[in-house]
This record gives structure tokens, C-alpha cells and sequence, in this order.
């Protein structure tokens, strides 16, 4: 970095120089622009020649002077160093360098978005001696993963990581809808569902090495129970886990828990290896070892690097490596290589882009989950009203909102059609209507993420509320301050994401229940307990007509406290080029790595 801005001030500081051509020059002169002595200038100059980024032709004897002829432009020295930084994986580096010099040639910051654009998708290598073929996925996202933790990630995209690096003991099968084995191949219980023995698979390797015990089970889920976990309402039913010899492990709960099976398949309750948490410590979050189909070879601020783990239980997956580029400042606009088109890019081994969009095989699905504004309830206020919060909940109709800011966002399909979701509001409010309803101007604090779909949902909630006389203030926290319960209890709003899946049940129960959300800390008193006793029968229930009455309860019971505004679904498509197969979308809109391969 430091001598290509040398490079820089010894072509920009010459007079007359053009690439090239041969510029007369004395080393006294050189130093002068490189505010240096005679012998580190003649050191630099020595290493640009050797990068043939110059040549220097000293001068010999008194009044002779020295010849220097650079061979490239500063501008494209630059966007060279910057590539060549990219591909030794220092991201961050070469992002640097660009935005140092985008003020000085303002076409370097779109010629090498463009570039970075093209590196994205799947890429076929050989490695060097062996000539090994190597399937590279890669990614771009806009922030580096500081946890990795399955107790403590919070973001979807944290989670779906998590899937490729950790297993759990059972699974839900979509396709199915049934519980299928994982870590573990056999389950029991007895006829309350209070007791459930299950049996390990024998062999099953962490990626440091060391062998699954069922010790790893029972510190995993106490872990889970622990009072620093964000999700130990998966856990609440736990009464005790213990190890009944190496591979078998029984869990004691303290009611009858019919959605026992499927809180143990959710990421969240992932098994880890004891020893090697615990000799980690708090460095666990950021490298994590687990026994998953990838292991983490690499995580920093440029980059996060799954490895196909070889002896994987489940069979190896068909890519080697996976890797996202952390690139905050690449727009969507710019960039072909989001999700939704970085899988239409195969390069490398002959296989190049395919001929025409015709090839392209399309996928699509709406997202289960869905964004939300919540409305506390509890917090003494103007919300604590009931008929003004019903007032705002009418102004944030999410028809208008997907209306006015389009995109990719759908109605909001939430719970499947086991539940129909929430009834959207229409009303035309005028301000005496509101301030009829006691509201007296105090500003209303909205909270929500720095992202860009939460800032403009954001937005449109202000204008809206002010069109009605409503004052909102917009807050913005990241996803560690905003999962603070202190902070949840403070906002009057907040914009959020549902975590919904095929798992419609345990869905419905974090939404409700996770600690990390804001609709346990907005419901009031009353409301909390009413959820309570139906969540209480939705665990006790075994006919499903039964869990659909109680979760029924529940719905009906946060719409008629109006605690929380549903505002849209994503709608989420990619076209993935011909060559590559293996390819579906999750509920939350991701590829499942371990699946995907190139058919050449």
C-alpha cells in the first residue's frame, strides 16, 4: 500500500511525465518527491522495478543526470494492486485502497465495482501440483460474522451458517413434515412425553478430531438453559439432561412437551464439542467447531471460509469450499452477484456463462417469514392505551406500505394456511381523530436495524404516523443492542423480521416467547398470561386440530391487543446457470451449500 502511493506521487509529482515515456530526473529530485534520503529513494525505486512497475536508468558522473520511465498509469496501478489484493484474500485491504483514491480518479469506484461483481457465483479451479479440481461458492455480504455461536447468532444469514457448521440431534424434513434422525438415529418416550431417551450415531466426528459423546449433548443443552443464552426458551420445558452411558442420553422435562422433538431440531440447540468450548472460551463465537457438513477455515473482516468436511457422517458435501466476501459498499444495483443472480455465474475449468437466459433455470418462493412493526403495549405511554394503539396499528396498513415501496415484498404470509394470518387495516385517519383517542404529541420512539429494507419501512411508518399528527422518531440499534431486553422495554416501536419456517408450531412459540424479540416485552400483564396458558396447551396438545385451536388462541389474542402490524413477505428468486444442480430455497430464502454441484 505504502509504495503504491509512492508510485503515485513520483508519476503525479514529475513534470511532463506521460506512461512511458522517459523523464530526465536526478535522485536528489526523486527523494525530494518521495520525502525521503538519497539511499531509501534509491531502495523504492529498486522495488518498483522489480514489481516492472518502472525502470530507472542512473545517471553515471558529475552533471549526468538519472532517467526514469514509468510503465503504468497511477489509476490503473491502482485498480491492479487492488485486484491483486482481492485475490490473495485481503478484501479489506483493497477496499481501502479504492476509496483512498476515488476522489482522484472518480471512475476507479465503478470500474472496480464492476470487477468485483464478476468474481462472484461458482467457480471451478485446479490446484497447483496436483491439478485437483476445487468447486468454489461464493458470496458477497455487507458485514463480517463476529458469532457464530448457535446460542447466540440472532440474524438469519448467522443461522443458515450455523445449518452448514453444526448438527442436531434430530431434523425437521420439510418434504415429509416429520422428525427424522440426525445426531441421533433412535429417540423414546414414555406416554406423557415427560422422559425421552436418545440413542447417539457412534463414530460421529467434531471438525478438531474428537469423537461425539453424549457428554457433548448434555453440556450443549445445559448450555442452552443457561441464563446468558438468547434461545433458552427452547429449553424451558428442560427439568434435566444426563448421560446414561457414551452414546445414549435422557432429558427429563417438567411437563408434557408434544413440540419436544422439534426444539431440538432447531439450529439454535445445536451440539458443540465441550473441550473445545471451553478451551476456547469466548473466542468460540468467532471460531466455532462443530460436526457439520463444512468447517470454518477462515473468519475476519474480509472474509468468512467453509471447507468441505471430509469424514462428514452424512456424506461429504459435493462443493469444497464456500466463501463470502464481506463487501459493505457494494449497492445491489451494481452488484451480479446476490443471491438472486450470483448462481447464474459458472467460470473457470471451460465453463463459461450459458449462452442465453433461455438455459436458466428459475427458482422462486415467498419467504415464511415476515416484517413486522410492534407496538408496546407495556411501556407507560400513549401505546399503553389500548384504543390508540389499535389507532396506529390502522395506520400501518402493509398494503400501502408494499404499495408505495414495492420491491420484492408480498403480502405477509405468515403460518401457512394452518392459521390465517392477521386481517390488514384500511382507515383514513385525520388528526382530531387521533388526538380524540387521548393522545396528547409525545414522540414515539422506532427502533430497528441500519439496514437499508428496515430503513425505508422505517421511513414510511414516520410519514405515515405524521400525516395523522403522530410524532416518530427513528432510532437505529444493531442486532446485539436491539436483543437487549433493556432496550426492547424502552422503544414504543420496533421493525423487525419473524423467524417462520416449516416448523409453523415452534415458530409461532419463538415468536412469542424468544427473549430476543419484542413481543414478550410488549405484551401487557394480562395479555402475556392469556399467551401463556394457550402456548401451555399448544405443548400439552397432541391432535394437530388441537395445537391449530391454540395457536388460533394465540393470534387471536396479540390482534386483539394490537402488539404487533404485519407488513410483508419476500418474494425471493434466482436463476441458476445450467451446469449447476442440487438447488433449493429454504423457508428463509437460502441455498443449502452441502447440496449444490456442477454437472461438467
Amino acid at each position: 500500500m505504502q509504495l503504491v502511493e509512492q508510485y503515485v506521487r513520483l508519476y503525479t509529482g514529475c513534470q511532463d511525465m506521460t506512461q512511458g515515456a522517459p523523464v530526465d530526473i536526478s535522485l536528489a529530485e526523486v527523494a525530494e518527491l518521495l520525502y525521503c534520503t538519497h539511499r531509501n529513494a534509491t531502495l523504492t525505486l529498486k522495488k518498483m522495478q522489480n514489481q516492472s512497475w518502472l525502470r530507472w536508468k542512473p545517471g553515471r558522473g558529475r552533471g549526468n543526470r538519472s532517467v526514469l520511465t514509468c510503465l503504468l498509469d497511477p489509476s490503473e496501478l491502482v485498480f491492479t494492486v487492488a485486484k491483486e489484493l482481492v485475490q490473495k484474500g485481503d478484501v479489506q485491504a483493497s477496499r481501502q485502497l479504492i476509496s483512498h483514491y476515488q476522489l482522484t480518479w472518480p471512475q476507479l469506484e465503478a470500474n472496480y465495482s464492476r470487477w468485483m461483481s464478476s468474481q462472484f457465483g461458482l467457480r471451478v479451479s485446479r490446484e497447483k501440483g496436483n491439478e485437483k479440481r476445487v468447486d468454489t461458492l461464493r458470496f458477497f455480504v455487507d458485514h463480517p460474522f463476529q458469532s457464530l455461536d448457535p446460542i447466540r447468532v440472532l440474524l438469519r444469514s448467522q443461522t443458515h451458517l450455523v445449518k452448514q457448521l453444526f448438527d442436531t440431534l434430530v431434523r425437521f424434513d420439510p418434504a415429509t413434515r416429520t422428525i427424522v434422525g440426525q445426531l441421533a438415529f433412535y429417540w423414546e418416550s414414555d406416554e406423557q412425553g415427560k422422559e425421552w431417551t436418545l440413542y447417539l450415531r457412534k463414530g460421529v466426528l467434531f471438525h478438531h478430531g474428537h469423537q461425539l459423546t453424549a457428554e457433548d449433548v448434555c453440556y450443549s443443552l445445559r448450555r442452552l438453559m443457561a441464563s446468558p443464552s438468547r434461545h433458552r426458551w427452547l429449553a424451558r420445558s428442560i427439568l434435566s439432561v444426563q448421560s446414561v452411558d457414551e452414546h445414549i442420553v435422557r432429558i427429563a422435562l417438567q411437563t408434557s412437551n408434544r413440540l419436544f422433538l422439534h426444539a431440538l431440531s432447531k439450529e439454535y440447540a445445536s451440539i458443540v464439542p465441550r473441550d473445545y468450548v471451553e478451551e476456547m472460551g469466548e473466542d468460540f463465537a468467532k471460531w466455532p467447531v462443530g460436526t457439520g457438513p463444512f468447517k470454518l477455515s477462515r473468519n475476519d473482516e474480509s472474509m468468512v471460509v467453509l471447507e468441505a468436511f471430509q469424514p462428514y457422517f452424512a456424506g461429504r458435501p459435493y462443493l469444497d469450499r464456500v466463501e463470502l466476501w464481506c463487501v459493505p459498499e457494494m449497492r445491489e444495483e451494481e452488484a451480479e452477484a446476490d443471491q438472486v443472480k450470483l448462481l447464474q455465474s459458472v467460470t473457470g475449468a471451460g465453463m463459461g456463462p450459458a449462452a442465453n437466459g433461455r438455459e436458466r433455470r428459475g427458482f422462486f418462493r415467498r419467504e415464511q417469514s415476515f416484517q413486522y412493526v410492534s407496538l408496546n403495549g407495556s411501556k407507560p405511554g400513549p401505546l399503553q392505551d389500548p384504543s390508540f394503539r389499535s389507532t396506529v396499528a390502522s395506520i400501518l396498513s402493509g398494503e400501502r406500505l408494499r404499495a408505495d415501496l414495492k420491491g420484492p415484498r408480498q403480502p405477509a404470509c405468515a403460518w401457512g394456511e394452518v392459521v390465517p394470518f392477521l386481517p390488514e387495516q384500511e382507515a383514513q385517519l385525520s388528526l382530531p381523530a387521533v388526538t380524540s383517542s387521548g393522545y396528547a404529541g409525545e414522540k414515539l420512539l422506532l427502533y430497528t436495524y441500519p439496514d437499508e429494507d428496515h430503513k425505508e419501512d422505517a421511513h414510511w411508518i414516520q410519514k405515515s404516523c405524521a400525516r395523522c399528527g403522530i410524532a416518530v422518531e427513528i432510532v437505529y440499534a444493531e442486532p446485539e443492542e436491539l436483543a437487549q431486553p433493556d432496550l426492547l422495554q424502552a422503544a414504543d416501536m420496533i421493525v423487525d423480521s419473524a423467524n417462520v419456517d416449516e416448523r409453523l408450531e415452534l415458530s409461532l412459540q419463538e415468536f412469542v416467547c424468544a427473549e430476543a424479540l419484542s413481543i414478550r416485552h410488549h405484551l401487557d400483564e394480562r395479555g402475556l398470561k392469556e399467551v401463556e396458558k394457550h402456548l401451555n396447551s399448544l405443548l400439552e396438545a397432541n391432535a394437530p386440530k388441537d395445537r391449530e385451536k391454540a395457536m388460533t388462541h394465540i393470534l387471536a389474542c396479540l390482534q386483539e391487543r394490537r402488539t404487533f402490524v404485519p407488513l410483508y413477505s419476500n418474494r425471493i428468486e434466482i436463476e441458476a446457470h445450467p451446469h449447476l444442480s442440487g438447488i433449493s430455497l429454504d423457508a428463509y430464502g437460502w441455498v443449502d451449500f452441502s447440496r449444490v454441484f456442477v454437472r461438467a
